[in-house]
């Protein structure tokens, strides 16, 4: 299996894969409220009001409710804009969008329903994977699919269909979850199999 790293100089299929995913999406697909939320957060902690300002016009809101659902195209265009402003404090475009996905997955596991979840998860990455395709389900409104499979212990395999998420946001999001049980030395590999079809590689000690 060729393990793709996220390497990608300046970012340009990184971007790239994110403009597909925009076109493909519906007004139908959402992206829950916090995760827009997480986005802004980070930019209004760098206290840049030009940039923040920049991230609101291309979503055209400025307040999310966190388990609200708001279009996922407008999630995307905030990403992807969030990235670009990003890009160079964390190295490029996919590095921001890791970045995000973490801080994605942290607010999650810090919100009231992901809190309960963190308790019962904790020290356990087996059963954290196992319920990943709840709270896939919890998170998103898109009628995607999360499929695990197991390869061999501290290793598994996450499948993703009809997932708009661009790839590197879904590899921060992963291994901050591997982080939030306890795990050491997370690491996330993936590789589109599809237009919207995704495999990550997870690793864990």
């Amino acid at each position: 299996m060729r393990r793709d790293t996220g390497a990608d100089p300046g970012g340009s299929g990184a971007e790239l894969e994110l403009e597909r995913r925009l076109v493909l999406v519906t007004p139908a697909d959402c992206v829950r409220g916090m995760f827009f939320r997480s986005v802004l957060e980070v930019m209004w902690a760098l206290g840049d009001g030009a940039d923040v300002e920049r991230c609101v016009e291309v979503c055209g809101m400025r307040k999310f409710a966190n388990f609200t659902c708001y279009p996922a195209s407008s999630f995307l265009r905030l990403l992807g804009t969030a990235a670009r402003l990003l890009g160079k404090g964390y190295g490029d475009f996919p590095g921001a969008m890791r970045a995000l996905g973490r801080r994605g997955a942290t607010d999650f596991f810090a919100s009231s329903m992901g809190r309960p979840l963190q308790a019962l998860l904790m020290g356990n990455p087996k059963r954290l994977l196992d319920s990943l395709p709840m709270a896939y389900a919890a998170a998103s409104a898109n009628g995607g699919q999360c499929m695990v499979t197991w390869a061999q212990p501290g290793s598994a395999l996450v499948r993703l269909e009809r997932d708009f998420l661009p790839r590197p946001y879904v590899e921060g999001a992963l291994a901050a979850a591997l982080e939030v049980v306890g795990t050491r030395e997370p690491r996330v590999w993936s590789q589109p199999l599809g237009p919207l079809s995704s495999e990550y590689v997870l690793s864990w000690r």
